[in-house]
């Protein structure tokens, strides 16, 4: 099988139906405002987009682009300039930075002192919380000791290190060029040099492993002294060079369905085993702390800088322009490099808020809901309501007066819906921006 957004049966259809969305290209005089009446929270998330990477990985979906060291700090000098125009445009509305998470590309490619800049700048224009999170993603071959001591005396102190597998077949498959032992060595840094928090993500479903190599990947991750472990499948977006490769039959198929579900299960088996606490269907830790805050691209508010990134801020949804080029140009002009925009109105945020902590969270508390929105769960969650009794009949999810949350049975259902979306939606609208800087329209999926 090949895990691309049609392997997933009825959870393709559900996700297909349930997040339409069209994205236009606003018009440069009216973004501003817009955005800056859009907050319905002053606690926000920072993500930055670092783009560039020494060489492409196959099955990576997201905007990327090779390092170009001139390239690399012209871009820096534009996401800085963009973090001005966002900070001087809604300076007064006491908007609380409280966690900033750089991804990519590789962010670990740049140097501490560009951290340091940056993090200087968002002090200067926005409201940064002491107690905040700044969450790096890394490459192995990027965290050697003395990179790994500048990015924590630079502010960084949440370390996620794209391990992706301890068998040096499966790094081979996935085009990465670090070795098992770089990502040990990786690990080792990071906690010599004081991050406060580690995270290592795992990757299965590819093609040629087995279930008892998953389980030798697990049990390799959990003897590690990192605090999460995050696990996730093999996508395959049709517009990446492994797809190709899958339709060739060059790489074999993916494992089958069946397996799908036993390695999914079993990942919960050996990491609670030993001593990790699932606090998402993918993400596993030793404390109640979580490794950045991704969910804030579907609760918001988030605000997306650099080229690609995507902001949510509550009622406003914007997605930034995935050209490199155009990026640098639009921002270094005094322009936000915004490409395409939508409202969201109150009924899409409660399914997104309702969706966001059930099918990843596993579950909520309905006082939480009520606190959210203001009114009982049953008066406020309209047609939605129809799927969760589907969800129900099928003992996916299960109520009571106080809760609702999945069943073991609905995990992995809830798994499948949840990758579902990521593939119909964010790697989408990545792919269709990536085709031209400005579309005036995208629809999604």
């Amino acid at each position: 099988m090949i895990l691309d957004k049609n392997a997933f049966g009825i959870w393709s259809f559900i996700a297909k139906r349930a997040f339409k969305s069209t994205f236009l290209r606003p018009d440069s005089d009216s973004k501003q405002e817009w955005i800056r009446n859009s907050f319905n929270k002053t606690e926000i998330g920072i993500y930055l987009h670092i783009p560039f990477c020494k060489s492409l990985c196959p099955a990576c979906p997201y905007v990327k682009i090779l390092w170009n060291e001139q390239l690399a700090n012209n871009y820096l000098d534009a996401l800085k300039k963009e973090i001005k125009i966002y900070g001087k445009s809604l300076n007064g509305l006491g908007l609380k930075v409280v966690s900033i998470h750089a991804g990519g590309g590789t962010p670990s490619l740049l140097n501490p002192g560009q951290y340091k800049d940056i993090l200087d700048t968002l002090n200067q224009y926005f409201e940064v919380d002491a107690k905040s999170g700044f969450g790096m993603e890394a490459n192995p071959q990027d965290m050697t000791k003395e990179k790994a001591f500048g990015f924590v005396e630079a502010g960084i102190n949440e370390l996620s290190i794209g391990v992706q597998s301890f068998h040096r077949k499966n790094l081979k498959t996935l085009g990465r060029t670090h070795s098992v032992e770089d990502s040990l060595e990786a690990i080792v840094n990071a906690r010599g040099a004081g991050f406060k928090l580690i995270n290592i993500d795992l990757m299965y479903m590819l093609p040629g492993q087995t279930i008892d190599e998953w389980i030798q990947d697990l049990e390799i991750a959990s003897e590690q002294d990192v605090e999460e472990v995050t696990t996730y499948p093999l996508l395959v977006t049709h517009f990446v060079p492994i797809y190709q490769r899958f339709k060739a039959d060059s790489l074999g198929s993916q494992p089958s369905k069946r397996v799908f579900k036993r390695m999914f299960y079993t990942t919960f088996d050996v990491l609670e085993g030993a001593g990790y606490k699932p606090l998402e269907l993918y993400g596993f830790s030793r404390t109640s702390e979580k490794y950045a805050t991704v969910n804030l691209e579907m609760e918001g508010p988030l605000l997306g800088f650099g080229c690609g990134a995507a902001g949510f801020t509550g009622s406003y949804e914007y997605q930034n322009t995935c050209s490199v080029k155009e990026y640098i140009r639009s921002t270094l002009n005094g322009k936000l490099p915004i490409a395409g925009e939508r409202s969201v109105d109150v009924k899409e945020r409660i399914i997104r808020w309702v969706v966001s902590r059930l099918f990843v969270g596993k579950g909520f508390d309905l006082c939480d809901f009520e606190r959210e929105f203001g009114g009982k769960f049953s008066d406020k969650i309209g047609e939605f309501g129809k799927v969760l009794k589907i969800l129900r009949f099928f003992r996916i999810i299960r109520t009571d007066r106080e809760r609702l949350e999945l069943t073991k049975k609905g995990l992995f259902s809830a798994n499948l819906l949840t990758w579902s979306f990521v593939l119909h939606v964010p790697c989408t609208l990545a792919g269709k921006y990536s085709e031209t800087p400005w579309p005036p329209k995208v629809v999604i999926p």
